[in-house]
């Protein structure tokens, strides 16, 4: 029962890993956004210029939630399920929880929401 122990563990913290590099990765995308909004304003260029920069992004962006929402949804409670299943407690997982926690915001430490005007106004 020891090694299904570890093994679990194992499991848990790949899963955590897996699912901070996806809310680093969603922070850092959208840092890249802000940057790219905040130079073409500076400089004064063409929204044309920046246009598909900031439709693939957006969509990165998208991706990227989407991606966190599979991890909440379907990662944690499949391997919850399949813990208990094998008749693992949460202290088999190495926490109180066997779910692995969420990132706080001091951690992920998204930049502010800002708001794009076209130029019409």
């Amino acid at each position: 029962m020891q090694s299904l122990s570890n093994t679990s563990r194992i499991v848990a913290d790949e899963l955590r890993r897996a699912e901070r590099s996806i809310n680093l990765a969603t922070r850092d995308t959208a840092q890249f956004l802000l940057t790219t909004l905040e130079a073409t304003e500076a400089h004064s260029l063409s929204a044309a210029m920046t246009q598909r920069t900031v439709k693939a992004t957006v969509a990165a962006l998208s991706a990227l939630v989407d991606g966190q929402d599979q991890m909440a949804m379907r990662a944690h409670l499949f391997v919850e399920k399949v813990g208990r299943q094998l008749g693992l407690t949460e202290t088999s997982w190495g926490e109180n929880l066997p779910k692995p926690s969420s990132a706080s915001l001091e951690e992920i430490d998204l930049p502010p929401v800002v708001e794009v005007m076209s130029p019409q106004g």
